[in-house]
């Protein structure tokens, strides 16, 4: 079966030219202030623009009242704000031509029926408007080498991972940032870091098949609680596999609490681990069991190559 997987759209996600920030705040340390200090801090070199209807300025970035307004092509807006104002917001990015959303909030699919029927509309809406969506429930994006940081996570603030030939992709935003860390302190260069959170549209495939097709990527640590889309994963691993990067994962949820947990965590469907462990053989995938694990095994072959 054939995937498009739609590379110049996830361009917009993973690699964009201009950034905007909705919910932007004055304080560096909320939610709506952690990725602006970062952008501007460690040196993005597209462009930034601060949005809150308030007005004024916002840590020296002059706040727009809307995405509409800031009058030029945004590839990304970073939605830092409460779930009751997503719905609006993603009707405005509509009428500004936004590319791709980077989704924060919470409140959908990981709490119940109601929450994962929103999400379901939110998605259809933004598929219809041709937007990609990484979340909800999501920690963000980084790109190392453009300096790019579209996450609210504290771990770049504490210290940054040097731009490396490693790229990693987590459902989980927890788990995301205890890699990024690790990856920091064990000295592991990463090409691209992403958390996919409820898989609204982007999914852990997604990330994938991009860093297969990325020439500054060699290995590709996935982290999984689950899949709702065998085919496209499958797709994913066969491009990553015919394009010679190595694919090192994690499958997490194998016991029953664990798929529980995973469901509740970020709205996944953990699956039957025996199908997922032919999967990673058929396509080669190093499965990893432990964390100490994952990063031996995406070092060694780093290293090999």
């Amino acid at each position: 079966m054939f995937i498009d997987f739609d590379f110049p759209s996830l361009g917009a996600l993973f690699a964009p030219r201009s950034i905007a920030i909705v919910g932007a705040s004055a304080s560096p340390t909320k939610i709506g202030g952690i990725p602006l200090d970062y952008l501007q801090r460690f040196g993005y070199q597209g462009r930034i623009h601060a949005v809150n209807p308030r007005g004024g300025l916002v840590q020296g970035q002059r706040a727009h009242a809307s995405l509409a307004s800031i009058g030029e092509q945004v590839d990304m807006a970073i939605l830092a704000i409460p779930q009751s104002q997503v719905d609006a917001t993603l009707d405005d990015a509509i009428r500004a031509g936004v590319k791709a959303i980077v989704l924060f909030s919470a409140g959908y699919a990981e709490v119940g029926a109601e929450g994962q029927a929103a999400q379901h509309q939110l998605a259809a809406k933004a598929r219809a408007a041709g937007i990609r969506l990484i979340g909800p429930n999501c920690l963000g994006v980084m790109n190392v080498s453009q300096q790019m940081y579209a996450t609210f996570s504290p771990a770049p603030g504490v210290g940054r991972v040097d731009p490396g030939r490693i790229g990693l992709i987590s459902q989980s935003g927890a788990f995301g940032a205890y890699a990024y860390s690790m990856a920091r302190d064990r000295g592991i260069g990463l090409s691209l870091w992403a958390t996919t959170g409820n898989e609204a549209d982007v999914q852990v495939a997604d990330g994938l098949a991009w860093l297969a097709q990325d020439p500054g990527t060699d290995v590709i640590m996935i982290y999984i609680e689950g899949c709702r889309d065998g085919a496209r994963l499958r797709a994913a691993l066969a491009l990553a596999r015919d394009k010679g990067k190595t694919v090192v994962a994690v499958k997490v949820g194998t016991t029953a609490l664990g798929a529980e947990a995973a469901a509740s965590h970020t709205a996944s469907l953990a699956g039957d681990d025996a199908v997922y462990d032919a999967v990673f053989r058929q396509y080669g995938v190093l499965r990893a069991y432990t964390i100490t694990e994952f990063f031996d095994l995406a070092m060694s072959a780093a290293v090999a190559r």
